[in-house]
């Protein structure tokens, strides 16, 4: 195998091993671990320390920052230190290149081999075992794709350094600026293209001076990938993946200023790489983990006008506003029969809704209330929250009635996020169906069956259900009939009838997925009471 062969190979089985330890290492932790990681950030101490050890465990901030975010969205964290936690994990991630400065090949072979029999005779028993077999795989199969790198790198290095353009490549910054960028921007990590790095530098392909240009493009080119997440992201996201922007920014410089320290003063800059040790892949390492914790610390300085100047340029609109909850309590979460029920009462909250998404098509149409495109997302938000809140109440010690109330809940704001999707589609097909007064019975009939849903969830499930199923029973028959009398009018416009058709199948998937939510109060109720 020529050497471009052992540095695709070398290169695909890090990214594979990436990948999967990352991917394994995640549902080993297990519920208590996690609810320990949101117990632990609650200071700015405490956060930064997690956040380290979370971005070592995982080996990817996004990961951390998805984490953080559905803890502060689901009411279990304060929008506060915890926001700083996926910028230290940056600084675990960065420990990945230290281990690969560090000839490992042996003992990843091993732990392949072992992994090898062990999968293959089946000794793995239950899901823990396999994730941690799979967990050390990926561990071993980026170390040992290292090893492959560092193999092609030797003839590689003696093909190249008679070109005359990799002579050039080496003696322009800003190029090897750019490469860095584009292995970051590949890899959608920076941790990975200094590890690719020290193992350039290790194997004798680069040297420290054209590996710090080639970490500050790559940990600059990190920041915009935090950058591009921003828009897409409620308020607590955007302040998450700003904040690692610029620490990454912050890195970046640092990176720059020893660069230009390194062509201004060649022996000072490397007397002080000196104090990292004699091997020079493991000074590039040394340097890039370095870089971050200044970078973070930097951030932590600035965490407060990134905040304003966030809020200031894109501050929350209206759905977000709306996506905010009212009863989830942190303080709560210590105490499973009061959480639950302000869960519900979270819940009974939203539910009220759902007649307001019909307003904008009724005949008195009310535009005062947000449009149903706006509830819609605001709703399922909310509904996600809930969710991520009930998760993180599992996560404790409850009894039985309680876990079995928690996921009666969660059905509910499954269903009542369900319902928020169904009538934005039934608002829209009803625009389409406008003056038709077929569509307009359809919808003030729907408005009518809503509100006896939004009045029973404001009972919190107390009230008898009876009156409102019998509202819910089944429709197919009345809908099918509906449809049959449509498709013999030919008066109505074909656009207008497809609309009409569409509304009479959203009318039935809204009824059903309505009786399940009445259900899901009156069960959880009776399951509350009993616990």
């Amino acid at each position: 195998m020529g050497p471009i062969g052992f540095l695709l190979s070398g290169l695909g089985l890090f990214f594979i091993g990436v990948r999967g330890l990352s991917a394994n290492l995640v549902p080993l932790i297990g519920r208590r671990a996690r609810a320990a990681f949101a117990h632990a950030l609650k200071g700015s101490a405490s956060s930064a320390i997690s956040g380290m050890i979370a971005g070592m465990v995982t080996q990817s901030s996004t990961a951390v920052s998805w984490i953080i975010v559905s803890f502060v969205r689901g009411g279990v964290l304060p929008d506060g230190p915890a926001l700083m936690a996926p910028t230290w994990a940056n600084v675990g991630t960065a420990l990945l290149p230290l281990i690969v400065a560090i000839d490992t090949a042996t003992p990843a072979a091993i732990v392949i081999g072992l992994v090898g029999f062990a999968t293959y005779f089946k000794l793995a028993r239950g899901d823990r075992m396999r994730n941690a077999l799979e967990a050390a795989l990926g561990g071993a199969l980026l170390l040992f794709g290292m090893h492959l790198v560092s193999i092609a790198v030797g003839p590689m290095r003696e093909s190249l350094m008679g070109n005359p353009l990799w002579a050039i490549a080496l003696g322009n910054p800003w190029l090897l600026a750019g490469i860095g960028a584009a292995f970051a921007f590949a890899a959608q990590s920076s941790s990975v293209a200094a590890a690719i790095a020290v193992a350039a530098v290790s194997g004798g392909l680069l040297d420290i001076s054209a590996a710090l240009p080639l970490l500050a493009g790559a940990n600059f080119a990190s920041s915009f990938n935090n950058m591009l997440m921003i828009p897409g992201e409620a308020t607590s996201g955007r302040i998450v993946f700003a904040l690692q922007a610029v620490q990454k920014i912050a890195g970046s410089v640092l990176l720059a200023l020893l660069c230009l320290g390194a062509s201004q003063y060649p022996d000072h800059v490397s007397g002080i790489l000196g104090m990292a040790g004699e091997e020079a892949g493991a000074q590039v390492a040394i340097v890039f983990l370095l870089t971050q914790i200044g970078g973070a610390f930097i951030t932590n300085l600035v965490e407060l006008p990134t905040r304003r100047l966030l809020l200031h340029l894109l501050p929350a609109n209206p759905a977000e506003t709306l996506a905010q909850p009212v009863f989830l309590l942190r303080a709560a979460s210590a105490d499973p029969a009061t959480a639950l029920d302000l869960s519900l009462r979270e819940l009974a909250r939203l539910t009220a809704r759902l007649p307001l998404m019909l307003d904008h098509v009724r005949d008195d149409a009310d535009t005062s209330t947000p449009p149903a495109a706006t509830l819609k997302i605001a709703g399922q938000s909310l509904a996600g929250t809930i969710k991520a809140y009930l998760a993180t109440l599992l996560d404790g010690a409850l009894t039985r009635e309680q876990v079995a109330s928690a996921l009666l809940i969660d059905e509910g704001a499954s269903d009542v996020g369900a319902l928020h999707e169904a009538l934005a589609e039934f608002a829209e097909a009803a625009r389409e169906a406008q003056g038709i007064d077929t569509a307009q019975r359809l919808i003030e009939a729907l408005h009518a069956i809503l509100y006896a849903v939004a009045d029973h969830g404001e009972s919190l499930g107390t009230e008898d259900a009876s009156l409102v199923l019998g509202l819910l029973g089944h429709r197919d028959h009345l809908m099918e009939e509906l449809r049959q009398r449509l498709s013999a009018q030919y008066e109505i416009a074909p656009a207008a009838q497809n609309a009409l058709f569409r509304m009479t199948m959203l009318f039935e998937r809204i009824v059903w997925t309505a009786r399940r939510l009445v259900n899901d109060f009156t069960q959880a109720h009776r399951s509350i009471d009993a616990s």
